[in-house]
């Protein structure tokens, strides 16, 4: 587990990147094993409506697994002292972002599951930034964290110049 950073400590990186989650490209590479495990097994017991069934399953994940694996190292997120950059975007300054956090909505059913989404506004624009952070490689309070270091780091450099 990593250590909880004060708002002070001047060793917390100067900038943070946020990738894709390699957890999903492992996923997606072990329900294609199995699925071709299946597809040999349905064959040795001559069960070839299963095998081609699962052989389908197994062709349908081939795109998304290349295009996983493809998006690896793109980087999602970059947030630094000057703001937050999505992607190939401008970087939007703190002076243009406000109400940065995380949130998360309740999936109404059984299992009650919450899905936690980054949320922050552009002022010029008037747009909502809402991205889902199940994909991303970094987890809540981390996230959450990492905002509060940035945006103090901006705040106190601001009030410095004045």
């Amino acid at each position: 587990m990593r250590p909880i950073v004060d708002l002070n400590n001047l060793s917390y990186s100067k900038e943070t990147l946020i990738y894709y989650t390699r957890l999903k490209i492992l996923l997606r590479i072990v329900v294609m094993l199995g699925a071709t495990a299946a597809v040999i097994y349905c064959c040795m017991n001559n069960n070839y409506w299963i095998a081609l069934l699962t052989a389908l399953i197994f062709f349908f994940q081939i795109p998304y697994l290349t295009e996983s694996i493809k998006r690896r190292n793109e980087i999602q997120f970059r947030i630094n002292d000057k703001g937050i950059q999505y992607r190939d975007g401008m970087l939007e300054s703190w002076d243009n972002i406000e109400n940065e956090r995380v949130t998360y909505e309740e999936n109404i059913g059984i299992d009650k599951e919450r899905t936690y989404y980054f949320i922050y506004y552009i002022i010029d624009s008037g747009q909502v930034m809402k991205f889902g952070i199940e994909e991303l490689s970094i987890g809540i309070s981390e996230l959450e964290h990492c905002l509060k270091i940035h945006r103090g780091r901006f705040e106190r450099e601001k009030t410095a110049k004045v």
